[in-house]
């Protein structure tokens, strides 16, 4: 638990902060105060002359945020305060399907980052505060080996079971960091939409498709209801590796990108709807990076990844 308490400030509702985008350092996750019938929102109301157009958050919600870490990891090549930072050390957090966010904050919090390959995996290692933050990149969901036609010029193992028994566990192993994860941070969108979608032109269903299904703009609730099972299977299986039935996950929820071709970002919503119905049924947490984001399309991507900005401090908070 020792990550959880940090994200409640990132649960509630409240504004991205991003002072320039020259200073994405400066970038912070603001909740609102919680209101009460004696705020002056409430009784006194506001006056449009009364606006404070210095960014600053009033006093008595400055006291309340979370302080701005990876600006400080930054900052500080050699940490004054090391005790501070006690909390991290030794600590490993491992990232499913993840790698492009992972890498920019091993670059911004100057940590060394070890690649095992670019659709394969790797972890940064971060000396001073001992932390080691580990990314393996999944195809998504895949749940059968002998789909040759998908992706055929990705490396195989393809299935999420394979590729952790045969990649990223052995790669772990040799590379000696292969202890329990304090946290395993998890997300299956942007690979399972292209899968879902390109399964059925590849693979001819039984029985075959209505002819009006090429007009749907989003995906049928019951490919949905796959991509459920499949996480739950995932979860499932992250705590059986281990052996850990207490083994703290959080679900990495959706981002915004530009590309919204072939009913792309409508399908991606799907998924997260979903994915979201299966961690409050589990217990899982939400890591919501991604709701933090939207509006700044100055760094939406045409995919998956995102440039180095403020997304990448907002990533590290």
């Amino acid at each position: 638990m020792f990550l959880f308490m940090s994200i409640r400030p990132f649960m509630k509702r409240g504004i991205l902060e991003v002072t320039s985008l020259d200073e994405f350092n400066e970038t912070r996750w603001i909740p609102f105060p919680k209101i009460s019938h004696t705020s002056n929102i409430v009784q006194q109301k506001l006056e449009i002359s009364e606006i404070n157009y210095t960014a600053s958050a009033p006093e008595d919600i400055e006291i309340e945020l979370v302080p701005q870490l990876t600006a400080r990891l930054n900052q500080q090549k050699v940490l004054v305060d090391a005790e501070e930072w006690d909390w991290l050390k030794g600590r490993m957090v491992i990232f499913v399907d993840d790698r492009n966010n992972v890498e920019q904050l091993c670059g911004e919090i100057h940590g060394e980052s070890i690649s095992w390959g670019g659709h394969i995996g790797g972890y940064c290692y971060v000396e001073r505060i001992d932390l080691t933050l580990v990314w393996w990149l999944s195809y998504g969901l895949v749940d059968d080996e002998t789909l040759d036609k998908w992706r055929t010029h990705e490396a195989r193992p393809i299935t999420i079971e394979n590729r952790i028994k045969q990649v990223f566990l052995p790669a772990m192993e040799s590379a000696g960091i292969n202890k329990i994860p304090d946290l395993i941070i998890t997300s299956s969108l942007f690979w399972d939409e292209g899968f879902i979608r390109d399964y059925s032109k590849l693979y001819t269903p039984d029985p075959g498709l209505p002819s009006s299904y090429d007009d749907r703009p989003g995906f049928t609730i019951s490919q949905i209801q796959w991509h459920q099972s499949r996480l739950t299977t995932l979860f499932d299986f992250l705590k059986e590796i281990y052996d850990n039935t207490e083994l703290p996950i959080m679900f990495r929820t959706r981002h915004i990108r530009s590309n919204m071709e072939n009913g792309g970002g409508l399908k991606i919503a799907q998924l997260d709807q979903g994915a979201r119905e299966i961690c409050d049924y589990l217990g899982i947490k939400l890591f919501r990076w991604g709701d933090l984001l939207e509006g700044i399309t100055n760094y939406y991507d045409n995919d998956q990844h995102f440039p180095l900005g403020p997304n990448t401090y907002l990533f590290g908070e």
